[in-house]
């Protein structure tokens, strides 16, 4: 399984993707320039993870991590639905992401 330094690394990139995406949504503002830097600052976090984790378990960890912050973001900043379809899509990944975890 993951040390906690690299489960730090993994939500920290999580995090700061999912709040570039949240910024870069209001795309047509200064606020731009912010969800930009978050993006690079995702990067490095991600990058440091994966110089510590193996690939296909970091990376599908931090993009289903992001998929359900942007869905939280979405439904309490944005007022978007949360519909049946949206929750069953986001069970998929959840699961995809646990068996990647489970060794065999």
């Amino acid at each position: 399984m993951l040390d906690k330094i690299t489960l730090f690394l993994i939500l920290a990139s999580a995090g700061t993707n999912a709040l570039g995406s949240t910024v870069m949504k209001i795309a047509l503002n200064p606020w731009i320039v912010i969800g930009l830097g978050l993006f690079g600052i995702s990067f490095f976090f991600m990058a440091a993870a994966l110089s510590r984790a193996e690939l296909t378990l970091a990376y599908p960890l931090m993009s289903g991590i992001v998929y359900l912050l942007l869905l939280a973001i979405g439904f309490f900043i944005f007022h978007e639905k949360i519909t049946l379809m949206r929750i069953g899509g986001m069970a998929f990944i959840l699961a995809g992401i646990t068996m990647l975890a489970i060794k065999s």
